[in-house]
């Protein structure tokens, strides 16, 4: 049974705002068999008297709900407990339960769900940008990075959606877990320093711990859940088409020089390379893969320093022809024999 996905279990139950990708987890858990246990023993804390009805039966109900809340529009549209109640009244006696103390929610049959607003950051290629999230937790953003988030988090959790890389100093609360959200792991934090390294054009999500603890929440094959607590000065790396992890204790200057204005390579693969220039310059990099796999290489660079320079030092370093003009790069090796 994992933290995240109780917590939209108990945030649908709750009848706060839930994403439709919220929905989907939750809706795939409950019908999953193998969780069966895990579902029966979350009804079984929730309503002491769900065993008199069945677990089945719960679950359909759930299911109802599911699919009434997902008819739930932003331009007011309601929904009622009313249908379940003609169908399960002992049911829905049951999920009434956690919304006793809500005072004036129990009092009304309907309620407008409250649609929760997003705002978006983005930090173009060649660029990089800072914001500041209502909690005030502070979020750098590298080059070529977009993040989603709320105007105002929720009171069980604060969400972020990130595409790119970014180092986050979050505002400690232990009662209002902080996860970003990225296309692989889940990164849950209570309040610490890290980085996220997720683009989407890359095959692999890398998560570095600063100060504080991290865990990484991985949804693996047939409902599998794979949590992984990170220590300081470590960084683990999720492969996204492997679905492997591996952990290595890193620099600090390393993982977010970016941050400091550095553009740094420590023995990086040339596809690495490449994509950090493409980032860092704005520009697109054509190049035969297969020609220069072998190749790597470690340099440091500050922002302002010509990309002239840089590929300077590149095509004496590895041994490369390139051409540079109209945004595009072409590199060609200047021997056919690996270096």
């Amino acid at each position: 049974m994992t933290i995240k996905i109780i917590d939209i279990a108990n945030r649908f139950l709750a009848e706060q705002a839930c994403s439709n990708q919220e929905l989907n987890e939750f809706k795939n858990w409950l019908s999953d068999p193998s969780a069966l246990p895990e579902v029966e023993q979350w009804l079984s804390e929730h309503w002491d008297s769900s065993a008199e009805v069945g677990s089945n039966l719960l679950i359909e109900a759930v299911f109802s709900q599911i699919k009434e809340y997902r008819l739930v529009s932003p331009s007011g549209k309601k929904f009622s407990m009313a249908r379940v109640v003609s169908y399960y009244q002992r049911i829905a006696a049951i999920l009434l339960i956690p919304l006793l103390g809500m005072g004036a929610w129990f009092a009304i049959s309907q309620y407008e769900t409250t649609v929760v607003q997003y705002s978006e950051t983005i930090a173009p290629r060649g660029q990089k940008s800072q914001i500041v999230l209502s909690d005030g937790t502070q979020v750098w953003l590298n080059s070529d990075t977009k993040i989603r988030y709320p105007g105002q988090f929720s009171k069980n959790q604060r969400d972020v959606y990130l595409e790119g890389e970014a180092f986050f100093k979050v505002t400690k609360n232990e009662h209002q877990p902080f996860y970003v959200h990225t296309s692989g792991p889940v990164v849950k934090v209570l309040g610490t320093k890290f980085n996220v390294k997720a683009y989407l054009d890359e095959n692999q999500v890398e998560t570095s711990l600063f100060e504080g603890s991290v865990d990484l929440v991985i949804n693996g094959d047939n409902g599998r859940i794979l949590e992984k607590v990170l220590l300081p000065g470590e960084s683990i790396v999720y492969g996204m088409h492997t679905g492997q992890l591996s952990s290595v204790k890193f620099p600090k200057d390393e993982i977010n020089g970016w941050k400091k204005n550095q553009l740094i390579f420590k023995d990086d693969t040339f596809f690495n390379l490449v994509k950090k220039i493409e980032r860092w310059y704005n520009v697109e990099v054509i190049y035969d893969e297969k020609k220069f796999d072998d190749r790597r290489l470690t340099v440091e660079l500050y922002e302002g320093e010509r990309l002239e320079k840089l590929m300077d030092i590149i095509s004496l370093a590895l041994s490369v022809n390139y051409q540079y003009g109209k945004g595009k790069i072409i590199l060609t090796p200047k021997n056919s024999k690996p270096i």
